[in-house]
């Protein structure tokens, strides 16, 4: 066997080797490799959403406290029942607030209105103008204490006939606000 013979053999068994090498060891390495590539894309795709989905999650939670807060204020100003006494505290207080002194106050029913209810209240006092203006604006603003809301329905006012030389007359006034509540769970009438 000659020496070029020898190079030959040699040169096709490195080439044979090479060629082994590469279809029984390289080739499925490299198409497991790829395999994994594409598994760690899959799983960075995956990530990049539940850190998304976190997030959103996360400003949902913050949503909800302050919402929570809210709901218990809009409570306060729409409650479930009347809470008639304390709710004619509240109103022989803004009366006193605004410089009216005696003052009397007529609860009525409650009038169901789909999700609520208006509770009529008959006031009837004495006072200047600026006493009732005062506390008008006093009786409106509640609601942003939270307190209760109430809505000025009608007023009557005539002044008293001793008191009309007088710079600010008394007047007589006779008012009607409603207060609101919420309907029981039971009367709720269905959103369509």
């Amino acid at each position: 066997m000659s020496r070029r013979n020898i190079y030959i053999i040699v040169a096709v068994l490195l080439v044979l080797i090479v060629v082994a090498y590469w279809f029984l060891l390289l080739d499925p390495l490299r198409g497991k490799v790829a395999a994994v590539d594409a598994q760690i894309e899959t799983e960075r795709n995956t990530l990049a959403q539940n850190q998304a989905q976190l997030a959103q999650l996360e400003q949902t939670k913050t949503d909800a406290r302050r919402n929570q807060g809210r709901i218990v204020e809009l409570a306060k100003m729409v409650p479930a029942r009347t809470e008639l006494p304390s709710l004619l505290l509240q109103i022989q207080d803004l009366a006193t607030e605004s410089g009216i002194e005696f003052m009397t106050i007529a609860p009525g029913a409650p009038t169901a209105s789909g999700l609520y209810e208006s509770v009529t209240l008959g006031v009837k006092f004495e006072g200047t103008f600026f006493d009732l203006n005062d506390f008008i604006y006093r009786a409106e603003q509640m609601a942003a204490g939270p307190g209760r809301i109430l809505a000025v329905k009608t007023l009557t006012l005539s002044p008293k006939s001793e008191d009309l030389a007088k710079a600010s007359p008394r007047l007589e006034v006779t008012m009607t606000m409603n207060a609101f509540q919420r309907t029981a769970p039971e009367n709720l009438v269905p959103i369509q």
